[in-house]
């Protein structure tokens, strides 16, 4: 069930199709779709207590039946206080205004995360990567924020593009799959696409991506190519390439997987005498770099108490 639905619900405003849809969805699993209402619920609260008062207190939890959720979001829509303390929810607060309340979500180093927006949109976070996204879409487009790598499915909805924006561009898209690399740090962006058709619009530059294309940000101009590289977008997986990527760039990647400090300590970097590879994320660092040192001249040492890893 879409959050956007949920909400509906809540607050008075659904259509008699979709309060019959709400009750039919509830039935099939009334514990497990309680936990989405009253998610739903509380990310609605949070919102409107930030409003009001301008920060988020943490309230007492409650368990919630589906006779209680009707009772409060009919509280709602009469305009009754909505906390001990008498406040009262304002009928200002529109569709359009909560939709205009952003959250955000990081996934910290060493794990992943995958998420379903609610327009249904599903998405994979990456280490250290970041996404802010609306409580609930605006009416006329579905917009977010990444940094990091993320990989969509979009939800299709002709009538409200989703919108990807990163330090770099914007990615349009209607319904598709791709993933995106937007690194500010290290000045990186790249678009690559799986499924369907997106757009990329960087300043007064935007070309038009087709399945199997990368589009890579280089020295301010977008240039697209042929994705050569396959296994690259199996990190939702836990498979990490090895192909093209520089040892510099490697260790990047396992600073962020493993959540680790690297640090060098040899004359200069090594190189990777090989044309493509790839590790199993789960069988860990000592494995991935026994594994390069069978194609790169390199020793190590693990320093434990300071989570560092010294390359001599």
């Amino acid at each position: 069930m879409q959050d956007e639905v949920i909400y509906r619900y809540l607050t008075g405003k659904c259509s008699p199709e979709e309060e019959q849809q709400i009750q039919e969805w509830y039935q099939q699993d009334p514990e497990n779709h309680q936990r989405d209402i009253d998610r739903v619920r509380l990310v609605f609260e949070s919102v409107l207590v930030h409003q009001v008062i301008g920060a988020v207190g943490k309230r007492p939890k409650r368990t919630w039946t589906l006779r209680k959720v009707v009772r409060y979001s009919a509280g709602i829509a009469a305009g009754l206080t909505l906390f001990a303390g008498g406040l009262y929810w304002m009928r200002a607060h529109t569709y359009d205004e909560i939709s205009a309340q952003f959250t955000s979500f990081e996934t910290p180093a060493g794990q992943r995360v995958s998420m379903n927006l609610s327009d249904g949109t599903h998405v994979w976070l990456n280490a250290g990567s970041r996404i802010e996204y609306p409580v609930v879409f605006d009416r006329k487009a579905r917009r977010v924020k990444v940094s990091g790598e993320a990989m969509f499915e979009v939800t299709h909805d002709a009538d409200r593009p989703f919108i990807v924006e990163t330090f770099a561009s914007e990615i349009e898209v209607l319904g598709t799959k791709f993933n995106v690399v937007a690194d500010e740090s290290r000045s990186l962006f790249s678009t690559t696409l799986l499924e369907g058709k997106v757009k990329v619009t960087s300043g007064d530059q935007n070309v038009i991506l087709h399945p199997d294309e990368v589009v890579n940000l280089i020295n301010g101009h977008l240039l697209v190519f042929h994705n050569n590289d396959p296994v690259a977008m199996q990190w939702t997986e836990g498979i990490l390439s090895m192909k093209g990527i520089s040892f510099e760039e490697l260790m990047s990647k396992f600073e962020r997987i493993y959540d680790v400090k690297i640090v060098y300590e040899c004359e200069k970097i090594p190189t990777i005498e090989f044309a493509s590879g790839k590790i199993r994320i789960s069988d860990g660092i000592d494995h991935a770099l026994r594994v390069l040192q069978h194609v790169a001249d390199f020793t190590y040492e693990r320093d434990e108490e300071h989570n560092i890893i010294r390359i001599k």
